[in-house]
């Protein structure tokens, strides 16, 4: 059960070896290892409720074999918990992110492959599961910086299912107080099932081919086309899926009163039949003004000659009782290259064409369905393919905020 290390990883794990060595020094702690250490730390941070979690409830069946054996269990599952839980700290931006941050991810991820390696040599019923955990860690620790994610599928031992909704939830991005998601809505669960949040804010995203009913507050609403529909705090919302195909709701959670990821905490389901809860309207009705229909602005920008970069559903819609709102916005890269204002923390999800991004100085490729996050301060430029390519980016803005 080896990890993979990219040069620069190995790099930033002999930067902390030394300073620690030295007391905590960071005198040989450089701008550009701060720099990677976060991105590295903000990928890990998507397992909270991804293989951190996925990996423990994976040896759930497995009893240990012998006394032995449950030691090292213990052992495993107190580092992945441990690990899981640096994400209720901030990512720092100075040199602790290498010392500290980076350091205790890569130590409990170390811990629980050793003991999973140790648990196996008595049980091989364990082995897979460590085999996986260690594939899924590699692809962070053997890149250059900062990974990509696809919305399209479900990989095994990285989900998470929502206790009372029974949904398996793929995480891709995690920032500081917001988060880009895939509800995976598989046969035997084809619908969200109607809930709210106490304090959380959503954007619920469809894709064709979508042909269904949405939720929002006390209405239904017929959808056949791609949409984005903002959801405030306190609002019913869900899907109930009325085709043949099955049909994955990609979604962006935030709250500033909490971590992002507390869309899974911040829960409440609506466990009545939707028929009682809601009542049918036109999907252009005025309790859906706010939804968009996504795949026209999406077609719209892939026509455009210029590079720019529009807001489709701004920040005060979904703002309500200090959580803050979410913005989101449309990039065309008809040509050259289009670089990101500095901002908050973004999540940026490649929809059309193909290229590259570049986040301070670190290139990667990308498509259609990749997503990754850009770290509060960072510069991210896309370059585009010949075509162009075409991206949705989400932020999470204060109450206060009147845009720059």
């Amino acid at each position: 059960m080896e990890l993979a290390l990219h040069p620069a990883y190995e790099h930033l794990l002999d930067r902390a070896r030394h300073s620690h060595a030295r007391h905590r020094s960071p005198a040989d702690i450089s701008v550009d290892d701060i720099t990677r250490a976060r991105l590295y730390c903000y990928a890990f941070r998507k397992h909270t409720i991804g293989a951190f979690d996925a990996t423990r409830r994976a040896l759930e069946p497995l009893p240990p074999a012998t006394a032995a054996a449950e030691s090292w269990r213990l052992r495993a599952c107190e580092a992945l918990a441990d690990a899981a839980n640096l994400a209720m700290e901030a990512v720092p931006s100075d040199f602790r992110v290498v010392v500290a941050t980076l350091h205790r991810y890569h130590q409990y991820i170390a811990r629980a492959l050793d003991s999973l390696s140790r648990e196996a040599a008595q049980d091989r019923r364990v082995e897979s599961v460590g085999l996986r955990f260690a594939e899924i860690m590699s692809s962070i620790t053997g890149s250059p910086g900062f990974d990509l994610t696809q919305d399209t599928l479900a990989p095994p031992q990285a989900s998470f299912v929502v206790p009372g909704l029974g949904i398996v939830i793929v995480p891709l991005v995690y920032g500081d107080h917001h988060s880009w998601n895939l509800a995976w809505l598989g046969e035997e669960h084809r619908h969200v099932p109607i809930h709210r949040h106490h304090h959380g804010v959503e954007i619920h995203l469809g894709f064709h081919p979508t042909h269904g009913l949405t939720v929002l507050g006390k209405h239904r609403a017929a959808v056949d086309e791609g949409y984005a529909m903002p959801i405030p705090p306190q609002t019913d919302h869900g899907w109930v899926n009325t085709a043949d195909e099955v049909h994955h709701v990609p979604f962006v959670f935030g709250s500033l009163r909490h971590g992002g990821w507390g869309v899974f905490l911040d829960v409440e389901p609506q466990p009545r039949p939707w028929e009682e809860l809601t009542t049918l309207v036109d999907r252009d009705s005025p309790p859906f003004k706010q939804m968009i229909y996504l795949e026209r602005h999406i077609r719209h920008a892939e026509m455009a000659s210029a590079t720019r970069r529009q807001i489709l559903i701004p920040h005060a819609v979904t703002n309500r009782q200090g959580s803050g709102g979410l913005e989101l916005a449309i990039s065309r890269v008809a040509q050259g290259s289009f670089a990101y204002p500095l901002d908050s923390f973004r999540i940026v999800s490649i929809v059309r064409g193909r290229g590259s991004v570049e986040i301070e100085g670190i290139r990667r490729g990308v498509q259609a369905h990749d997503h990754f996050g850009v770290p509060e301060g960072m510069r991210a430029t896309l370059q585009a393919d010949a075509g162009g390519l075409v991206a949705l980016d989400a932020l999470i803005r204060p109450p206060a905020y009147t845009g720059p």
